[in-house]
């Protein structure tokens, strides 16, 4: 009798733990799932893709520039200097986020190049989200806020203010990557992907 008693609480002594993770797996199992799915809407190749791109094939002291939301995580991947950052309370980065954000605008590749190299950049990276940003209407796209602030017309059809001016150029982040003269003689393509498109700049003495 007593092996009996002996198996019969063995048996419930395992048997307590096993019917309590179950009820936990049958109470919690469809929470853990969404918050899975979830994790696997924002998981974006392409970044991943940029990101380990940086790591592996550029110096650590390497100095970037693109849009803020995409520099924050270059330096949080990959710890990379960055030109400007999301601290966009002060007024100087304000500044200097508008003069890099150049490379969305309608401005030639010496005043891009110019521009870009004041700030000690090394690489740029366009994306191309920004550049033919459709999800908001005419005048409310970046590209659309810079070409006022130039006194540039904007793109697209629709009524512009009578002050601004057409462009001399064209749009600097759509034109690069045609490779022409102008543009490979300061930028050198060393990465893309369907989003982004990262470019060396030469060192002119």
């Amino acid at each position: 009798m007593s092996g009996v008693k002996h198996n019969e609480t063995q048996v419930i002594k395992y048997l307590i733990p096993i019917m309590i993770l179950v009820y936990i797996l049958y109470k919690f199992w469809p929470g853990i799932m969404d918050e899975l799915l979830e994790l696997r809407e924002f998981y974006d190749p392409d970044t991943v893709e940029l990101m380990n791109w940086i790591k592996s094939h550029t110096p650590n002291t390497a100095v970037f520039a693109g849009s803020m939301q995409l520099l924050a995580g270059v330096k949080l991947c990959t710890g990379r200097t960055l030109t400007n950052h999301p601290h966009y309370e002060d007024k100087h980065l304000r500044e200097r986020t508008k003069q890099i954000y150049q490379i969305y605008a309608k401005r030639s590749p010496e005043d891009v190049y110019r521009i870009l190299r004041s700030f000690s950049t090394d690489y740029v990276i366009l994306e191309d989200s920004i550049c033919y940003e459709r999800r908001h209407s005419r005048g409310c796209r970046l590209r659309d806020l810079l070409d006022v602030a130039n006194g540039h017309i904007m793109d697209g059809l629709g009524d512009n203010e009578p002050d601004l001016k057409p462009s001399l150029y064209p749009r600097f982040c759509e034109e690069i990557k045609k490779d022409l003269p102008s543009y490979t003689i300061h930028f050198t393509r060393v990465f893309q992907n369907k989003t982004f498109h990262v470019y060396k700049l030469a060192k002119h003495k």
